[in-house]
């Protein structure tokens, strides 16, 4: 079965792009500088920047942990590290960027398109020894970093330019620094700049996915996000999912391009977050699906220390969420919540809007402009309506494989008739809705049964007692494959027991689904993103028992 883009229309983002602000008639001394703008720096994020400085210059951008910064300031600020570094790097064709979440991630990436170098985005969790195969990989003519990667910069035996974006202490070859000197305007970027997203990494070492951004697919981007979001240049935004990741990536972009104020923090803690939206008085929260479990897991009483009515919209991506963390979040928030589904190597694919969740808390919605999606059986037959397959995208940003590795070749996606497969299983409805029932590598059979660990997650995720939860398959003498489940509880909560949990299970689902074996745990191991890391689960097992 294929979904046409049609599900999602332009004309539906005709009336939220005529309220966000990004329409609106603008001066003759503004659009000059649009053009210019435009004509300097092509289709990048460096034009984007420019151009929401040209319209909002006086206007907040970011406010992080050391204090605010206006959109004219953080222009500037960026064409003066462009200028420095171009005349101390006349060469450089790329910068890749080590950062947490502040305003020096922004300035790096924007004085870097500024430039038209490719942009190099790098995990913050990376250990040491992965990270020098990546730098290794990819190259990069300058890093940017935190004072805190120093150590694992060094010891990756990095060859080239180093940077210093957040840090404590003053040092000569900083974003700080940079931004003081005066030197002259680099020269005008003639083609698209590319912009390079390492894959999350949880079996192994991250693979490289690069590609130009063109202007027809961010345009589509743009309206989707729209249709589903209705952003507008007012709001203010607690952006908490690390900006390194496609997802947090497109929130930052995206609420630049509108002019609307981003909040950040370095790491993310649930009660900063409410602190910042009491504080600010925000209107959008943007968190991956753990961010918004560990917000719904406060105690009612903490939470209601935070005043949060200004709230009008969250978004979540990034990661699959469990339907009963959406049913809390809107018991808690209201039904302002909007849950996005892509990956790094097909970009947005669908969005559900807060209409689909409440139609049902399981949909992804329906895919973006520009993407249509086909579910295919094993035999990569289109797949009946209802029925599970593995999910196959074309359009979006495009994939053209992965960056070259000799060191760690990665297998590049299954491409059928331009449709690239994402790795996972779903369905659709008749109202065209996608659904994620799983991983293609996480079915098991056992016993001849196939098995989704994603669906008894997510019956466990439901339990009252229960705040997070893993299922994995584990080999079995007589079964082949059977699942285990890793369970965290919530706040001043026990796990109930072995035959309650199992009992729990059987009369919701078939007896073959249930786990055999149940495992507490303080927390789930998980990447920035949310995404479980697996090999980890026993081994935070080991400690506990310990």
């Amino acid at each position: 079965m294929t979904v046409s883009p049609s599900t999602f229309r332009w004309l539906d983002a005709v009336a939220p792009l005529a309220a966000s602000g990004l329409i609106r008639p603008i001066g003759p001394l503004t659009a000059f500088r649009i053009g210019q703008a435009a004509w300097q720096f092509g289709p990048s994020v460096a034009t984007v920047l420019a151009v929401s400085a040209a319209r909002y210059g006086d206007r907040t951008a970011v406010i992080d942990e050391r204090g605010a910064i206006t959109y004219g300031q953080l222009d500037s600020r960026a064409a003066a590290i462009a200028a420095a570094l171009h005349s101390r790097h006349p060469g450089a064709r790329s910068v890749a960027i080590l950062c947490r979440n502040h305003c020096g991630f922004v300035e790096a990436f924007a004085a870097g398109a500024q430039l038209g170098c490719e942009l190099i985005f790098l995990n913050t969790d990376l250990p040491a020894a992965q990270l020098a195969l990546i730098l290794q990989r990819h190259s990069p003519d300058i890093l940017v970093h935190d004072e805190e990667y120093d150590s694992a910069v060094t010891e990756a035996g990095f060859p080239g330019a180093r940077i210093h974006a957040w840090q404590t202490t003053e040092t000569r070859d900083s974003l700080d620094s940079l931004a003081r000197e005066r030197h002259p305007t680099p020269p005008r970027v003639r083609h698209a700049v590319k912009i390079t997203l390492l894959t999350s990494g949880t079996t192994g070492l991250a693979k490289g996915v690069s590609r130009p951004i063109r202007q027809r697919p961010l345009l589509e981007m743009v309206a989707t996000a729209m249709a589903a979001t209705r952003l507008t240049a007012r709001d203010v935004g607690v952006l908490s999912p690390p900006f390194f990741h496609g997802f947090g990536l497109a929130m930052l972009i995206g609420s630049l391009a509108l002019g609307a104020t981003v909040i950040v923090r370095r790491r993310f803690d649930p009660d900063a977050a409410l602190s910042d939206i009491d504080r600010h008085r925000a209107t959008v929260f943007v968190g991956v699906p753990v961010m918004l479990q560990r917000i719904v897991s406060i105690p009612d009483q903490r939470r209601r220390e935070f005043r949060t009515d200004s709230l009008r919209l969250a978004v979540t991506g990034a990661a699959p969420i469990a339907p009963a963390t959406i049913g809390r979040f809107i018991e808690t928030f209201g039904p302002i919540l909007v849950n996005g589904y892509g990956s790094t190597e097909a970009g947005i694919v669908a969005l559900a809007t807060t209409a689909d969740l409440a139609h049902s808390p399981k949909t992804t919605g329906r895919p973006a402009i520009g993407v249509s999606v086909r579910i295919l059986r094993p035999d990569r037959t289109p797949a009946a309506m209802g029925e599970t397959g593995a999910i196959f995208v074309r359009g979006g940003l495009g994939y053209d494989g992965y960056v070259a590795d000799s060191k760690s070749p990665a297998k590049a996606k299954e491409i059928i008739n331009g449709y690239v497969n994402t790795g996972d299983m779903g369905h659709l409805d008749r109202a065209g809705r996608l659904y994620i029932d799983g991983r293609d590598d996480d079915m098991i059979i056992s016993g001849g049964e196939n098995i989704h660990p994603k669906e008894v997650e997510d019956l466990l995720a439901a339990h009252p007692t229960i705040a997070d939860v893993a299922v994995i398959a584990v080999p079995s003498e007589e079964f082949g494959q059977v699942l285990r489940a890793y369970l965290v509880p919530a706040p001043d909560r026990t796990i109930p027991t072995t035959n309650e949990l199992e009992t729990y299970i059987r009369e919701r689902l078939e007896r073959y689904k249930t786990p055999k074996d149940f495992v507490t745990l303080t927390q789930i191991p998980r990447n920035p993103t949310g995404k479980v890391l697996r090999h980890k689960l026993d081994s935070h097992a080991n400690d506990i028992a310990s």
